[in-house]
């Protein structure tokens, strides 16, 4: 993630949550977990080591996008179509679209919750907030699939997910390698998925063509 901010959109009011503590939890039991900054700094990193993310972009032409994230159009990108799933698919239930916004979310009133009543359903929201990021990113038009290890698990399983769908296109950048152009085809051979090169226009607007090279 190469947002500081990533999955943690959020604010919360330290002089409020102390007197809350103050209320239910030993003097030197809050000094011993430290400063309240750090009581919930650790409460976020251990939602962020209890979740899974993979991350996705409804746009495939944005120029920025192909720097940031395909080394320079050398890369290539995977388009899926999700739309193809049942709503009963459990994947369906894990994908959310990022939010953009100027403020961060204030977390005060849940952090109680999460002291006052452990299991209360509303902690889950903490989750949600970790598709929260600051509006210069807009442009990235984000959806995130988030899989949270759940009450009931006792460890959560690390390594990768299968994935229901199979790609539905590959597209190779500007200045993806020609040279391992076939090794892709082969690797791909019998899939049915088509292959597609992005290519500059000689047009009035920057814009970029697409070339078939099945």
């Amino acid at each position: 993630m190469n947002d500081p901010f990533d999955s943690r959109g959020v604010c919360w009011n330290t002089d409020e949550i102390e007197e809350f503590l103050k209320t239910r939890v030993p003097r030197d039991k809050i000094k011993e977990f430290g400063s309240i900054d750090s009581i919930v700094d650790g409460a976020i990193a251990s939602l962020r080591n209890n979740i899974k993310i993979t991350c996705f972009s409804e746009e495939l032409f944005s120029m920025p996008m192909w720097s940031h994230y395909a080394n320079n159009h050398k890369g290539f990108c995977i388009e899926y179509d999700f739309t193809r799933l049942s709503y009963e698919n459990d994947l369906t239930k894990y994908l959310f679209p990022v939010g953009y916004e100027s403020h961060r979310y204030d977390i005060t009133n849940l952090f109680k919750i999460t002291f006052s009543e452990p299991y209360d359903p509303r902690v889950k929201l903490l989750y949600f907030l970790m598709n929260l990021k600051h509006s210069s990113w807009s442009y990235e038009k984000e959806w995130r699939i988030i899989k949270m290890r759940l009450p009931e698990e006792k460890a959560f399983k690390s390594g990768l997910e299968d994935c229901p769908l199979k790609p539905t296109a590959i597209y190779l950048g500007v200045n993806f390698d020609k040279n391992k152009v076939h090794s892709v085809k082969e690797k791909l051979k019998g899939l049915d998925i088509p292959i597609y090169a992005l290519k500059v226009s000689n047009s009035e607007f920057f814009e970029m063509d697409l070339e078939s090279i099945n």
